[in-house]
């Protein structure tokens, strides 16, 4: 196995890595969003 290969096959597994994260962190904003606006609906409907 030549260290070309070697290096690609790397840089592949880290934009994997990166897109894997990339993706958890679009899915922890939407939760975030998610949980603040429970909370806002939560805290108006206390204030009526």
């Amino acid at each position: 196995m030549g260290r070309d290969v070697l290096e690609s096959e790397c840089s592949k597994l880290s934009d994997v890595g990166w897109n894997g994260m990339n993706r958890s962190n679009k899915l922890w904003d939407l939760l975030e969003e998610e949980l603040l606006n429970q909370v806002f609906i939560v805290g108006t409907s206390l204030r009526l």
